[in-house]
């Protein structure tokens, strides 16, 4: 039974006046092991001896006191969770909650504390937003979708055409850090945001909505169009397209438009991951 949710539950059947609960598959198991309360259709009936009983069970098998409000693990960090008993994985907290990757482009040092930090090739810190809000010493930002283009930004030479020293972010992807992590960070700082992202429709609408939006970092049409023709990603570009559509006719940023023109043209999408590595290239200024 060691789940939050379970842990809720049971807490708010306790600390209710309610006898009938419905059926979940957790309460169900519970009910099953501990032999407490009665089936009623499609409910559970909890006497008040069996409120008590589920007291025990809380304290002596979830480690917390029944008394602790259901919404006491809210924002709680994996430590803080400890302290309100239970396991430290009780929390609603999701990890690398407001943490960002950042980095410099190589050979630029990063900016983000009292001293410049040269970084090995690859590397990147882990940082909280808002730390990185209040000691970013950088003129402008770059964002890069995917991760392994932030990875190997040292092997992705496009990025040497970009000017000045921005703060390198990655977006954030599923399983790994926040989007939303990535976007406040950027309302925050109020720098200029260049653009660097997958060559689909996707892609476009993430530049597109960037806030302080500057630049979308693209390669000449004619070396567009080349890599265009090296992929099969039909599919791709048909289910991102759908519902996009309309935002993209908008579009007004001179290299947005002319991207969405190529790939439009071209039916298909293209990864940023085909710029790794890639030498003979030219980017538009």
């Amino acid at each position: 039974m060691q789940t939050l949710g379970i842990i809720k539950r049971l807490l708010a059947i306790y600390q209710s006046a309610e006898s009938y609960y419905r059926s979940t598959k957790q309460l169900d198991a519970f009910c099953a092991e501990y032999g407490i309360g009665q089936r009623v259709g499609a409910k559970w009936r909890f006497t008040q001896a069996d409120k008590q009983a589920i007291a025990v069970v809380i304290r002596n098998v979830g480690k917390v006191d029944p008394d602790t409000p259901t919404n006491a693990w809210e924002g709680s960090s994996r430590t803080e969770a400890l302290s309100k008993g239970g396991n430290e994985k009780f929390t609603g907290k999701r990890l690398r909650h407001d943490r960002v990757a950042v980095k410099s482009l190589p050979g630029r040092p990063l900016l983000v504390g009292k001293t410049p930090i040269e970084l090995p090739e690859g590397a990147c810190l882990d940082l909280d937003r808002h730390w990185v809000v209040k000691h970013c010493g950088h003129d402008s930002v770059l964002l890069v979708e995917n991760w392994e283009n932030f990875e190997l930004s040292h092997q992705t030479p496009i990025l040497t055409n970009i000017t000045g020293n921005p703060l390198v972010v990655f977006r954030g992807a599923p399983g790994s850090y926040r989007t939303q992590s990535a976007q406040r960070l950027l309302t925050a700082l109020e720098l200029p945001v260049i653009a660097f992202t997958d060559y689909d429709p996707e892609g476009l609408a993430i530049a597109a909505s960037l806030p302080f939006f500057s630049r979308y970092l693209a390669p000449s049409d004619a070396l567009l169009t080349k890599l265009m023709d090296e992929v099969s990603t039909e599919r791709r570009y048909q289910n991102q397209i759908v519902g996009k559509l309309a935002m993209l006719e908008k579009l007004t940023d001179p290299d947005l438009v002319r991207v969405y023109r190529i790939i439009r043209t071209a039916g298909k999408a293209l990864p940023q991951e085909k710029l790794i590595g890639l030498t003979a290239f030219s980017c538009t200024e």
